[in-house]
């Protein structure tokens, strides 16, 4: 008889800790729910403007069961004795919805602005499909395909006169996460944008980057992003290009 209260005790002990453990991996999985980066950068930007400047960028993102949502914004800004050197202003929305656990729909709102590179805005409406050839906790690489639609309002630098237009675009990007190390990590994306009205205006952006964490919160970026347009606003360069060190706060 005495022997059943010890192993009662013990039952009990297990299945308190199962429940401690089960409790935690709950706690874990509800942080991963909302995850949020706020990045505040010293860059050196090139093409049409050459300067030192200074960068703020913020990423919000909810993860629901089957939908994700995804917020970026980002401020370039310069000014020296009363004139703009750099200006950039960009935000982006993105959901993404989980057919299956690799094949996934995407929608898509974005709005940029960039007056020393001949837009007043630019601003876009897409819709497609992606997939994770790999999908790790630590390893991704996706690619994705949207079409959508466009309009913008460019500068022509000769008239000075703002030029409207909409148009009908496709995109397609890829994209990859690479662990480096413990604390580490390589991300770098590819996004190919095409006018569909015109087969000459087309663009390239790409976005490199490497963090480090140097605490549970806080981590070091370097960070290199180019910027191509074949057909560029008339008067102004094709490329652009921002070479970033941050300092980025996470949670």
């Amino acid at each position: 008889m005495g022997k059943i209260p010890k192993k009662l005790t013990t039952v009990f002990i297990i299945l308190f800790l199962i429940s401690l453990a089960q409790a935690a991996e709950e706690d874990k999985e509800k942080q991963k729910v909302y995850t949020s980066s706020t990045s505040l950068s010293i860059l050196q930007t090139s093409g049409n403007a050459n300067e030192f400047s200074l960068g703020f960028d913020t990423e919000q993102n909810l993860n629901l069961k089957k939908s994700h949502f995804n917020f970026k914004g980002s401020v370039i800004y310069a000014e020296s004795e009363g004139t703009r050197d750099t200006e950039f202003y960009f935000s982006q929305l993105n959901y993404r919805y989980s057919f299956k656990p690799k094949f996934y729909g995407v929608a898509s709102t974005q709005l940029e602005r960039n007056v020393l590179s001949g837009y007043n805005y630019r601003f876009s409406l897409s819709a497609g499909a992606g997939y994770f050839w790999i999908k790790t906790k630590k390893l991704e690489a996706s690619s994705e395909a949207a079409f959508g639609w466009s309009s913008e309002n460019n500068i022509e630098k000769a008239s000075d006169l703002n030029v409207s237009l909409t148009f009908i675009s496709m995109s397609i990007s890829n994209s990859i996460k690479i662990p480096l190390s413990s604390n580490s990590e390589l991300n770098h994306q590819n996004i190919f944008f095409f006018n569909l009205k015109e087969g000459s205006d087309f663009r390239i952006n790409s976005i490199s980057s490497v963090s480090f964490s140097i605490s549970k919160i806080f981590s070091i970026k370097l960070s290199h992003q180019l910027k191509y347009n074949h057909r560029p606003v008339t008067g102004f360069k094709n490329t652009d290009q921002y070479i970033l060190s941050s300092l980025v706060l996470k949670f």
